[in-house]
């Protein structure tokens, strides 16, 4: 269904494949980069960050076992990845990246407009959570018309529909 989603600008998703875990694994690190930062040595935070990426696919998959993951093409290339789970009660996007060169292009925009129309098709709500130090996609997912429903010390839940 999702692979399926009609994007603007050359956009696609299709289903994530075995081969894919590499550039997972880099636009993880692409999300991190602030780390290096850190009055540590390169090779601390490489492993630090390693092992974020090795809990987060844990935990999503646990938390979310019926969750489908998609790699976001531009022109058949890849420049980000989504995890979606579809259930009776929300189309809940679970996690969204892009990589950095690809940020503020409008791509992220027009994913989420595209799974609005799906939640509409569904009466389905679409539902997110963002990290409360990400207020550049906190911004956008409000300007999209998402409405803050509960928050954590951590991250906020957003809610359309």
């Amino acid at each position: 269904m999702f692979s399926n989603l009609s994007l603007p600008f050359g956009l696609g998703l299709r289903a994530v494949q075995l081969q894919d875990q590499a550039f997972m694994e880099t636009l993880f690190f692409s999300t991190r980069d602030y780390l290096y930062q850190m009055p540590v040595p390169k090779s601390q935070v490489d492993f630090l960050i390693k092992q974020q990426f090795m809990m987060q696919q844990a935990s999503y998959l646990a938390s979310f076992p019926a969750a489908e993951t998609f790699i976001i093409e531009l022109h058949s290339q890849p420049v980000g990845k989504i995890i979606l789970n579809n259930t009776s009660e929300s189309l809940h996007v679970i996690d969204i990246a892009l990589l950095n060169a690809m940020r503020g292009k409008g791509f992220g925009s027009a994913i989420l407009r595209a799974l609005k129309k799906v939640a509409a098709q569904q009466s389905l709500p679409l539902r997110l959570a963002v990290d409360q130090q990400n207020t550049r996609a906190k911004k956008l997912y409000l300007a999209l018309g998402f409405t803050l429903i509960k928050s954590s010390p951590t991250h906020d839940t957003l809610l359309w529909n």
